[in-house]
């Protein structure tokens, strides 16, 4: 009882006086087995979870062990120190007052804050609590570990490997990693330039192991421990201590080796088998892209980061002639395939530029020629690049026949249209020339007719209704070929009307009967007791033209006795009116 009033004046004394007042001492107690004042995790307490205490900023008392005095962080106060207690750390800029030095016992007062991600107390009022000088034993934590925002103000130990040494405006690092690699987490061993002369970072290189006693700190939003003095940092080896307990374990698991070694053996033959059979399927794999590479029917170059070529296969060297040995052994080997600095420019750049989807270039054989290829290029891992590329010089010159003779078909196209409408425009002048004068003969044939009457004859006028058959006929035949030059230009407009094929038929003899008189032969016209009609134009001349020449040229060369023509109506055929 007389030990808890005895705190509480104490604590009221602390919170009442000013810094500057000089009392009695204080009776010799821990402020760690104090317990008039928060404990520093219920302080440091983030229950909204927003990354920042809930009590910040309130005016609050603290108390616990001096982990690191004033002047021997990295910070930029030299007044800044640490404080730990059972359940936590954190940092306190002390103001101008007693000399604390580490171990001490310290109870704090003042504002919660936090500056640039860093915790700490704004001390107003401090108080050094006379006891045995002792610092609390590091915590032992992992690189992983260490960069947890819970472990800030914290002293610990930690063992890593570094994997980088960098210079900064305020000082120098050493940035540690898992010495196993089991996590990819990395913490930074930080030293001031205002205190480079306690610390011999240059001891440390690249790959070393080191075990860093220190103040877990946060600066923004990254992690790192600042070491107290050059005895903080020790590289890692054989110690006593690592010795004896390396023994213990040793012995414990020299009993179990002989049980494990069976089991062990187990498994490393099976894992020997899996690796020799892993073996044979990549040496398997490796075979069938030797064989695929060189015997693709396309070009193949795999060029390094550089450009420079790694391999060829030999569809390259077939068709343009260069060997692998000769483009490996040159540094200008693109100048050989490519003498003009426009190609090789621009090939370049396709090789080295944004993928695009093919590059059409004209590469230069061993024996002078061009070609014309095309290329497809993909990336590879380390900057590689796989190049495919075919000849297609027999293409172009396909193509390029292929439009000549497209230009030749239209051409001769243009030419026969041309020829065409010649020809219409020639039958159309024709068939005026022609028709005038038939004109004048079938009306001087009626004439001759009319005028001659039964005085000249029956001869004279028989012949004279000849002339004028004929030339009505030969009128016929003229249109008949108008109209298939019009059907040829797709102008004819067809009027079908109904055509009696017994008179044409008789029409057709009558033409032909002196004719035959004069050779001696017989021609009738067998014709059934009523008409044989048909549908046609009557603008083309409902008659066959092809009948009369035909019977005409038979008369002419007397070659039957008769000739007849015989219209009949085919099966399903109509009278007159009907339609066939």
């Amino acid at each position: 009882m007389p030990q808890l009033i005895l705190s509480l004046l104490l604590g009221a004394c602390l919170l009442g006086a000013p810094s500057t007042a000089r009392s009695a001492p204080p009776p010799p107690i821990d402020s760690l087995q104090m317990r008039l004042t928060p404990m520093i995790s219920a302080i440091l307490a983030d229950g909204d979870g927003d990354g920042t205490p809930d009590r910040l900023g309130d005016t609050l008392a603290v108390s616990g062990r001096v982990t690191a005095a004033p002047a021997q962080l990295s910070h930029v106060r030299p007044s800044v120190a640490t404080l730990q207690d059972d359940t936590d750390g954190i940092h306190v800029r002390l103001p101008d007052g007693p000399l604390v030095s580490r171990g001490d016992s310290l109870v704090v007062r003042g504002r919660l804050l936090q500056a640039r991600g860093l915790t700490a107390i704004d001390v107003a009022q401090y108080r050094v609590v006379p006891s045995p000088p002792r610092t609390p034993v590091p915590v032992p934590l992992t690189v992983a570990t260490t960069v947890e925002d819970h472990y800030e103000g914290w002293l610990a130990r930690t063992r890593g490997r570094v994997v980088d040494k960098r210079r900064t405006s305020r000082g120098r690092s050493l940035v540690l990693e898992s010495p196993d690699g089991s996590s990819s987490a990395r913490l930074s061993l930080f030293v001031a330039d205002r205190h480079g002369d306690r610390f011999r970072l240059d001891r440390f290189e690249t790959g070393d192991v080191v075990e860093a006693t220190g103040i877990v700190s946060q600066h923004g939003n990254r992690y790192l421990i600042e070491p107290r003095d050059d005895g903080d940092l020790v590289q890692s080896g054989l110690t006593w201590e690592y010795l004896r307990v390396a023994l213990i374990i040793l012995g414990g698991l020299a009993t179990g080796a002989v049980i494990w070694g069976v089991v062990l053996q187990g498994a490393v033959d099976r894992r020997t088998r899996q690796l020799k059979e892993a073996k044979r399927e990549s040496e398997r794999m490796r075979k069938l892209f030797e064989s695929v590479f060189e015997s693709a029917p396309v070009m193949i170059m795999l060029l390094d980061e550089n450009n420079r070529f790694e391999r060829i296969n030999k569809q390259f060297e077939t068709v343009l002639g260069w060997t692998e040995e000769e483009l490996l052994a040159r540094d200008d080997a693109w100048t050989l395939l490519y003498p003009d600095d426009t190609d090789r420019r621009e090939t370049l750049a396709f090789v080295d530029g944004a993928p695009t989807d093919r590059l059409e270039s004209r590469p230069k054989t061993r024996d002078g020629h061009r070609l014309i290829t095309e290329w497809w290029r993909t990336d590879l891992e380390e900057g590689r690049r796989l190049c495919l590329g075919v000849d297609i010089t027999d293409r172009k010159r396909q193509e390029r026949d292929l439009r000549r003779a497209k230009q030749h078909a239209e051409t001769a196209r243009r030419e026969a249209e041309e020829a065409s409408r010649l020809k219409s425009v020639f039958l159309a002048n024709m068939s005026h020339e022609i028709r005038t004068p038939l004109t004048s003969i079938i009306g001087f044939a009626e004439t001759i007719g009319d005028a001659a009457g039964d005085a000249a004859g029956e001869n004279v006028v028989r012949f004279a209704r000849l002339i004028k058959n004929s030339g009505h006929r030969l009128l016929n035949t003229l249109n008949a070929v108008l109209n298939l030059s019009k059907l040829e230009t797709g102008e004819m407009d067809l009027s079908l009307e109904p055509v009696d094929l017994t008179q044409e038929a008789r029409s057709s003899a009558r033409q032909l009967l002196q004719k035959a008189d004069e050779r001696g032969i017989d021609l009738h016209v067998e014709t059934p007791n009523r008409p044989v009609v048909s549908r046609a134009d009557s603008g083309g001349g409902s008659d066959h033209p092809s009948q009369p020449h035909l019977e005409c040229h038979q008369v002419q060369r007397g070659r039957v006795a008769g000739v007849g023509a015989r219209p009949r109506r085919r099966r399903g055929g109509c009278g007159p009116g009907g339609r066939r």
